[in-house]
């Protein structure tokens, strides 16, 4: 059955004006050369998944770029960036012809079943599994569960929220997973943190990734997760019995425990290609 759940913890800017995608090509991970082109066949009120890091590569945030027009976006970011993410905008547009806004629009997510009107597909929902049965929307809509409801939806399908689940440039965009979720254009022109992001998935320098885990009962943020003595991680979100740990890659082979108690990798498809290859002893 489909949920709706408001998520306070969102907020949107606006970007009016020629030259939005132009700007957030050059600040964002995403390629908007290919958004523009959505909007040129009249694809609108469409959802895209992207970041923004800083020069060193680490995640300042998740993002939603959500189309209006061909002169207009709205930015979908935490609420508790959003100021700073509009004035650090606004100091780079430079002589960009844009305008941005903060916007009142509430945030809603609904999953679990076919998507309401006045919903647009997450661009996540396919890649995980769940094609029209996962989408955000910026009008006023009837909740249906509390967030706890949809943490537990993220948390079971391998979805962190940043900045939610942990703090802002804590880790890597590939350790979120937001390669294998399309959220970065490797072959893009350059965007901020493109070196060291490029670099990692080149190089195949991946050592860590979020996982979901399942737990008895919720454990503090940086809860070491352990393999044995050693340390194979260290939990990002929990939610008993369900939890999200940023895990190394070449310590998730073995019994696993948090705070003394067993805890299990509970990987969804559509992460375990990627987990197998990245640790082909497991």
């Amino acid at each position: 059955m489909t949920q709706i759940a408001a998520l306070p913890h969102r907020a949107l800017i606006g970007f009016t004006g020629p030259d939005w995608a132009k700007f957030l090509q050059g600040q964002s991970t995403i390629n908007l050369d290919k958004i523009m082109a959505d909007v040129d066949d009249g694809k609108l009120n469409q959802l895209y998944y992207a970041a923004f890091l800083t020069p060193q590569g680490k995640m300042i945030t998740d993002a939603f770029i959500y189309t209006v027009s061909a002169e207009e976006a709205w930015l979908d970011i935490p609420c508790d960036l959003r100021d700073e993410m509009f004035t650090r905008l606004n100091l780079y547009k430079l002589r960009a012809k844009i305008t941005l806004s903060k916007l009142d629009n509430p945030v809603f997510a609904a999953f679990g079943g076919p998507l309401p009107g006045g919903f647009s597909e997450d661009p996540r929902a396919a890649i995980i599994g769940q094609d029209g049965g996962l989408g955000l929307s910026y009008a006023p809509q009837t909740p249906t569960a509390d967030i706890s409801v949809w943490k537990d939806y993220r948390l079971t399908h391998g979805l962190s929220d940043p900045v939610f689940d942990y703090p802002r440039e804590y880790v890597y965009p590939i350790d979120a997973n937001l390669d294998l979720l399309e959220a970065i254009d490797f072959k893009k022109g350059c965007f901020v943190g493109q070196e060291t992001t490029s670099r990692m998935k080149r190089r195949g320098q991946i050592k860590n990734r979020i996982l979901p885990l399942k737990t008895i009962t919720d454990v503090p943020f940086e809860t070491e997760v352990l393999n044995g003595e050693r340390r194979a991680g260290e939990i990002v979100a929990s939610q008993a019995p369900r939890a999200l740990g940023l895990m190394r890659l070449d310590r998730i082979d073995g019994q696993l425990t948090v705070n003394g108690h067993a805890a299990s990798l509970d990987i969804p498809d559509w992460l375990q290609p990627h987990i197998a290859v990245a640790n082909p002893a497991g």
